[in-house]
């Protein structure tokens, strides 16, 4: 039980933030904005990483539940989900960095 409270409280906050980054294009949640990078698009930077911060935010809630069923095999998908979402951040800062 504690499980699915921990899951639903993560990756709840992860949606608000992502939502939040979505509709108010603000960045002060990631390290170095302001001092290493300012963005150049900021509504298409918003989107990107809104948008993968609500997919990473719905698999976290999703995972306790499934485990259940599918067993210690979601955790270490949602794991790698969670790696691959830095490394596609990481991308969408640099692909506006760029100008794209």
């Amino acid at each position: 039980m504690t499980e699915i409270f921990l899951g639903l409280l993560i990756g709840g906050a992860s949606v608000w933030i992502g939502q939040f980054v979505r509709i108010n294009q603000s960045f002060f949640f990631f390290a170095g904005f302001g001092d290493a990078w300012e963005p150049i698009n900021k509504q298409r930077l918003g989107n990107r990483i809104g948008i993968i911060l609500i997919i990473l935010g719905i698999a976290t809630i999703s995972a306790p539940i499934l485990m259940s069923w599918l067993g210690s095999v979601v955790i270490k998908a949602v794991a790698i989900l969670a790696i691959v979402a830095v490394v596609l951040i990481i991308s969408a800062i640099g692909l506006d960095q760029m100008g794209y």
